[in-house]
């Protein structure tokens, strides 16, 4: 004789399967090459290190041979390190390279050495059956990583166990930063980020639903 399993066991896995049914298999993603460094303007006569980061199809990042090169060398020259120099005043795009990827950042020659970009932006959305929306400002302050979820956040108290990382593969969470549980499903809210990972470390902010190991939604940062 079959035995069927109690009606309530049948509900109760129906329930879950909704928040299951969400989770991504394929891991693969496309490999990325990121100039970390933000120095958009160097002080002519002054050197910096500009610095990239490659980040495998898993999103992993990974030990690499950056090339770099300079699209003015009358006004930047860079060498095999990274290593810019401000020769005059002008303008010139510095360039990463790793295999067939590329990154690059406009900078100016000119008076001062400039750092931009303290802040960066995602428009969230959801990728499950649970609503997700808002917008989330990753953001530096005295040195320090900070993510502000403003206004428009809004989930739904539905979800057990939502948690925020910071990451590179929208898939899942390995190799992210976990900023920590999501403690309002409403509203404007603050959170540190551990470890003060750089401002361009990671591409994506990632909302988890961790009893159940699957994703719930994400942005990219501009």
């Amino acid at each position: 004789m079959i035995r069927r399993p109690p009606v309530y066991l049948l509900i109760i896995y129906l329930s879950l399967s909704g928040c299951i049914g969400t989770d991504i298999i394929e891991d693969m993603i496309d490999e990325a090459l990121v100039i970390n460094t933000r120095i958009t303007g160097i002080k002519v006569g002054e050197t910096v290190i500009y610095k990239a980061t490659y980040f495998d199809n898993v999103g992993e990042p990974m030990p690499a041979e950056i090339g770099w090169t300079s699209s003015n060398e009358s006004v930047i020259t860079i060498n095999n390190k990274g290593e810019a120099t401000a020769l005059a005043v002008g303008n010139a795009n510095i360039v990463a390279s790793h295999k067939d990827l590329l990154d690059e950042i406009g900078v100016e020659a000119g008076d001062e050495t400039v750092e931009d970009d303290t802040e960066r932006k995602a428009t969230l959305t959801t990728t499950s059956s649970y609503p997700l929306v808002g917008t989330a400002i990753l953001r530096k302050d005295n040195g320090e990583l900070f993510l502000d979820l403003l206004d428009d956040f809004s989930t739904t108290s539905d979800l057990p166990g939502l948690y925020v990382y910071l990451t590179n593969n929208v898939s899942n969470v390995s190799g992210a930063v976990g900023i920590g549980k999501v403690v309002k499903f409403t509203g404007a809210q603050t959170y540190p980020i551990p470890g003060n990972p750089g401002l361009y470390d990671f591409n994506y902010i990632l909302f988890y639903c961790k009893p159940f190991a699957v994703p719930v939604g994400n942005g990219k940062w501009e």
